[in-house]
């Protein structure tokens, strides 16, 4: 059963299109649709495990024969074009893609940290042409060379990011380019090519890179299946061209999971980047934390997730207060379902606690807060820039339109559409629908 378990999760790898933007890929994110009988854990004959021991380090190619490049004829493409330092080298065509996959390598790019792409060649060619731009515009790369944090071994955690400096809300904690991008494909046989392809691009890097790269966290210590391994527990899913890939971008992975964390990131495909912020205040020897799924679910839930995608349990802060943590979310869910409530209703009707008011507005605030939830307070600061302009009060819209900007700046990055629409809205208040539209009823 262990063997047709891990041919399982391996098949599984690019299954992982998370179902928020928040979180990481996990190993259960491809999981979760298939995991309940033993006639699910059947695969095709296509992905057969290779038994031979491979041995050797893995960053050895000359011990290790998924480290050979893939036979170069006739898949490869000839000549470097764009930024490319090395000749793609491709899968044979692909009829469910229409397309080869193909290995891209620029040892250059990022200060000379290097990038490896697997992917499409019309996806390559626009990922060319953002590192070159990139190039041109942002020589020294977006990686500062000193940072308010250091890794250590924090208990029962692995590595983890300590703060060595005071932190505050909107702090830059970091900004980094992957070293790898690569195509959700999921028709590659498991141990044949997409392990090779993958160690095919890590070893076209710089060592140092290389050797970073396979220090990551692992979940199944399976030499066969190493590079595989260190993308299922580290990736983050990044929109390219319209498809999803999965990046690996090492300095994150090191960030720890809490459902009540002190930072929140956010990716630009545009950049190739992932960025982090502080979302409230760190002191120094404070460990930094991010959150690998939604914290709106209950703590069953968010317990069930993390013990399948990562296997482990989350002791955060929250979550050692069990479900007694999970009534603050109901109520959140009370509030933003009374607030979202725009039909008409006679006032006499309605109670204190269940009419649209500032007061509940303020209150949708506190209970954010008071979970630890800075990182999505774009959400509770509008329904509070909406509710007082409901009834007339431009100072408070205008207020809370700010912090709501200010907010999805740290969550979405500073541009995307949630920010630009509530800059909008702090412009002109009046001017949207929802002006005076609940002036008679109680504040």
């Amino acid at each position: 059963m262990k063997r047709v378990v891990m041919l399982k999760l391996a098949v599984a790898l690019f299954l992982s299109v998370a179902t928020s933007s928040i979180e990481k890929v996990g190993r259960g994110a491809g999981l979760e649709a298939h995991q309940n009988t033993d006639e699910e854990l059947i695969i095709s004959d296509s992905n057969h495990w290779d038994t031979t021991s491979l041995g050797g380090s893995i960053l050895n190619q000359e011990q290790s024969p998924f480290l050979q490049p893939p036979d170069s004829s006739p898949n490869a493409s000839p000549g470097s074009n764009g930024p490319w330092t090395h000749d793609p080298i491709c899968t044979e065509y692909r009829p469910a893609l229409n397309s080869t996959l193909c290995v891209y390598t620029d040892t250059t790019f990022n200060n000379g940290r290097g990038i490896s792409i697997f992917t499409t060649p019309e996806i390559a060619s626009q990922i060319a042409d953002t590192i070159s731009s990139l190039k041109a515009a942002e020589p020294l790369s977006i990686q500062a060379k000193t940072h308010p944090w250091t890794t250590i071994p924090v208990p029962n955690k692995g590595i983890g990011v300590i703060a060595t400096e005071p932190l505050s809300r909107g702090d830059l904690v970091s900004s980094f380019h992957p070293y790898l991008v690569l195509h959700t494909e999921n028709i590659l046989s498991t141990t044949d090519e997409r392990e090779k392809f993958l160690r095919l691009a890590i070893s076209q890097l710089p060592k140092s890179s290389q050797e970073q790269f396979y220090d990551l966290a692992k979940m199944f210590d399976d030499e066969r299946l190493v590079a595989q391994d260190v993308v299922k527990s580290n990736g983050f899913n990044l929109d390219v061209g319209g498809v999803v890939h999965v990046a690996v971008f090492p300095e994150a992975s090191r960030f720890n999971h809490a459902c009540d964390p002190n930072a929140q990131y956010y990716l630009t495909p545009d950049t190739l980047s992932h960025t982090i912020h502080a979302t409230r205040p760190i002191q120094p020897n404070e460990e930094i934390t991010i959150s690998y799924t939604t914290p709106f679910r209950s703590y069953a839930q968010r317990q069930e997730y993390l013990k399948t995608a990562y296997d482990f349990t989350c002791s955060c802060s929250r979550c050692q207060k069990g479900e007694e943590a999970d009534e603050p979310l109901h109520e959140i869910n009370r509030i933003q379902s009374i607030l979202g409530d725009w039909i008409p209703r006679d006032p006499s009707t309605s109670t204190e606690s269940s009419a649209p008011s500032v007061r509940l507005a303020e209150q949708l605030i506190r209970l954010y807060q008071s979970l630890g939830l800075e990182g999505w307070l774009d959400y509770a600061y509008g329904n509070a820039a909406l509710m007082y302009n409901s009834i007339g009060s431009i100072r408070g819209a205008k207020k809370y339109a700010h912090l709501a900007a200010e907010s999805a700046k740290l969550r979405y990055g500073p541009e995307s559409g949630d920010v630009a629409a509530w800059k909008t809205f702090e412009g002109d208040t009046q001017g949207h629908w929802s002006w005076m539209i609940r002036k008679s009823r109680p504040i």
